[in-house]
């Protein structure tokens, strides 16, 4: 394999490319008592609530990433059994300035003293970080949110994992909360540990040229041509960007088909094109199906000739049954218009390979625009990049991947367990363009063997993203 020339270590966790602030911000963790080291260890500065927390230090369960302490949080068992939903944490609360991005970080640990129990994500308990903005100082309605799952049945045990999502700061915002909170829909037992945290107001990307009417749906489905289902939704927890955004579900008619929407524009056949689209599911909203379901959410760019026949596209999947649940992630698909290219469209889908199969997905802030020339540093025509399936698969102890390169690029190759959350990077840095492989030994970052599973890999170019899944065996 090549060697990267630069190996800086890196690890960022399901925060979309165009998303990445300037670094001209201010780069100030605004948590305070970030690693509950106050007072020999305490929630001093964050504001709690509900009964399931306590601070870990060495007299107690010594679990500690830094420091002399750390957070730890479980179920309260509220009338067990049967058991009613509780929902406990403890958060902090700022002033946002509207138009600023905001990340929120750290890393979480499940212990195998004290597991997390149920595969079924929804059913069980977990424990979420989340950004949360509201329409007033105090109190008030909540705005829009952005939220991960740091701990659940599928969390590897006895490891540090980080962890990191990101939130553009909506109009009408008047108050942020970086928050923790601990769900318990039933009596289950389990607690999450959590150290090191950080919260930061950053400078967000510049904006990117945008062919699309609507492209963030604020306006209905104003612009954009649907078919089969597709829904308007403007509730909070379905927004990344208020006021709107869409939910796409099955069709329920016939295997393979779809919903979806599109808009056409006028191309020329050479010009090269990007699509661009924030995804997510999440268990407030039917998901996708998490145990054997098929559905897939599609981005895609289609080209037309004058006979408005197909002639050629290109996608990128950006929803699947093992993506993460209730996490906003960008995906991006680029290609180039063939000989006889008349029209291009852009299309967003929910494909539905099983009828009847339950589950859905929610879109917003879509992109699209035609790249020019300053746009590569390379001829738009050469290949921009291939991973391949891992050999063997399934494996163990240890399997190659391969993947190629049309140019000179900086490269990350990341390992990340069925409920999104990163395990190992095995490649950072600017690789030349050719072939290159690299292996992984079943081991996390730390150092640790994982457990037997489903794992994706995932190659990150400047160019995109696509991944693919393998199967580590026991």
């Amino acid at each position: 394999m090549k060697r990267p020339r630069s190996r800086g270590f890196f690890v960022l966790l399901l925060v979309a490319a165009s998303l990445l602030p300037s670094l001209s911000s201010a780069q100030v963790n605004l948590l305070t008592n970030p690693g509950f080291e106050d007072s020999g260890g305490s929630f001093n500065g964050w504001t709690t609530f509900g009964s399931g927390r306590a601070v870990s230090l060495p007299s107690s369960d010594n679990i500690i990433r830094t420091g002399a302490a750390a957070a730890k949080a479980y179920g309260e068992f509220v009338g067990c059994p049967p058991g009613t939903f509780s929902v406990g944490g403890f958060y902090q609360s700022f002033t946002p300035t509207v138009g600023k991005v905001y990340t929120f970080s750290g890393f979480a640990l499940v212990s195998s003293g004290d597991p997390m129990l149920g595969t079924n994500t929804c059913a069980s308990n977990r424990m979420i970080a989340k950004i949360a903005f509201f329409n007033l100082p105090v109190g008030g309605s909540t705005i829009s949110v952005n939220e991960m799952i740091i701990g659940d049945g599928h969390s590897p045990t006895n490891q540090w994992n980080a962890f990191s999502l990101s939130a553009l700061a909506p109009t009408g915002a008047q108050r942020v909360q970086a928050m923790f909170m601990f769900l318990q829909p039933a009596c289950d037992p389990g607690a999450v540990f959590v150290d090191d945290t950080d919260f930061r107001e950053l400078d967000p990307p510049a904006p990117k040229p945008n062919l699309l009417a609507n492209p963030s749906f604020d306006t209905n489905l104003t612009g954009w041509t649907p078919f089969e289902n597709v829904l308007h939704e403007t509730r909070s927890f379905a927004l990344r960007t208020p006021p709107g955004s869409i939910k796409l579900y099955g069709p329920f008619s016939t295997p393979g088909a779809a919903s979806g929407l599109f808009q056409s524009f006028a191309a020329a056949p050479g010009s090269v094109w990007r699509l661009d689209a924030y995804s997510m599911h999440t268990c407030e909203g039917n998901p996708a199906e998490r145990t054997t379901g098929d559905n897939l959410g599609i981005a895609r760019i289609v080209f037309r000739d004058g006979s408005n026949n197909e002639i050629g596209s290109d996608q990128v999947v950006i929803i699947d049954k093992n993506s993460p649940l209730a996490t906003w992630t960008e995906h991006g698909v680029i290609a180039t218009a063939p000989a006889g290219t008349v029209t291009v469209g852009a299309y967003i889908l929910y494909v539905q390979p099983v009828v009847n199969e339950g589950g859905s997905m929610l879109v917003d802030d879509v992109n699209f625009r035609q790249l020019t020339a300053t746009d590569f540093s390379v001829s738009p025509s050469a290949p921009r990049f291939a991973l391949h399936q891992n050999v063997p698969n399934p494996f163990n102890p240890a399997t190659r991947i391969a993947f190629d390169l049309g140019e000179e690029d900086p490269v990350d190759v990341s390992v990340y367990d069925v409920a999104g959350r990163w395990i190992t990077t095995l490649v950072h840095g600017e690789l030349d363009s050719g072939p290159h492989f690299t292996t992984w030994n079943g081991k996390a970052a730390n150092g640790a063997a994982v457990a037997a599973g489903i794992y994706r890999y995932v190659l990150t170019t400047s160019r995109g993203r696509v991944s693919r899944n393998m199967v580590l065996l026991q």
